[in-house]
């Protein structure tokens, strides 16, 4: 009878142990999943937030070269030279497509930061308003952009919390 029973408690024993050590291994995998799913979308807001800032970039530019492109075009059309008009006219038009792809671009890239990011919207929308605002000559809205740009990397610092290293830093 006695060994009958500490069979028994050997085997449940052993039951108990397995059970425990699956369990255990269960909660290990499902938070090496949750790790790796917190990595992916880590990662996947950092690339939208560089490719937002770099779109916002390329817009202010493009948005420059129509503006320079138009200083350009105003002072060829006085001239009477029809193959210089028609030269101008074409960069203008270049310009003001490739304007319209950067600020495509650019918003489609800050719809993935209001998705991914959330808390750097009203920051990232300012800094992409003042970006397709940009001005060739005088171009008054540097400072605002520059400053704006900068409020948005803190604003997505922030956001990442202890995420990033400490001296990580968007490159312009």
């Amino acid at each position: 009878m006695i060994t009958g029973a500490i069979a028994l408690a050997a085997i449940v024993g052993s039951v108990v142990t397995t059970w425990l050590t699956l369990r255990h291994q269960r909660q290990a995998e499902d938070q090496r999943r949750r790790h790796e799913r917190h990595m992916r979308l880590l990662e996947s807001a950092v690339m939208a937030a560089v490719d937002f800032l770099a779109a916002a970039d390329r817009t202010s530019r493009a948005r420059q070269a129509v503006g320079t492109a138009t200083i350009s075009f105003d002072g060829v059309r006085s001239s009477g030279n029809e193959q210089t008009y028609q030269l101008f006219l074409a960069k203008l038009e270049g310009a003001r497509e490739d304007a319209y792809a950067a600020t495509a671009d650019a918003k489609n890239a800050y719809a993935a930061i209001r998705l991914l990011i959330p808390s750097v919207t009203g920051q990232a929308r300012r800094y992409l308003d003042l970006c397709v605002e940009a001005d060739a000559h005088p171009d008054k809205g540097k400072a605002d952009r520059e400053r704006a740009r900068q409020a948005v990397e803190e604003t997505i610092q922030r956001a990442f919390g202890g995420d990033l290293p400490a001296d990580w830093m968007f490159s312009a």
